[in-house]
């Protein structure tokens, strides 16, 4: 997003993402760490901007499943 100040990153091990993690980074790439090996995450990401105080947040972006080696 062009106006975006940062990104919300979000994973679970579970589709509906029960059980998630978090986590907010000014960068367009992040790296994961500390994941199970041999397990598929399912990832999903929304962009936020910050107006006179108060955080925006944009819709998050379809799910895609990724398979840790």
């Amino acid at each position: 997003a062009s106006k975006a100040v940062g990104y919300q990153v979000q994973y679970a091990l579970k589709p509906n993402f029960s059980h998630k993690k978090q986590k907010k980074v000014k960068a367009l790439t992040v790296k994961l760490k500390k994941l199970k090996s041999k397990k598929t995450y399912y990832i999903r990401v929304r962009a936020y901007n910050k107006k006179s105080g108060k955080t925006a947040y944009g819709k998050w972006s379809t799910k895609k499943k990724c398979r840790v080696k």
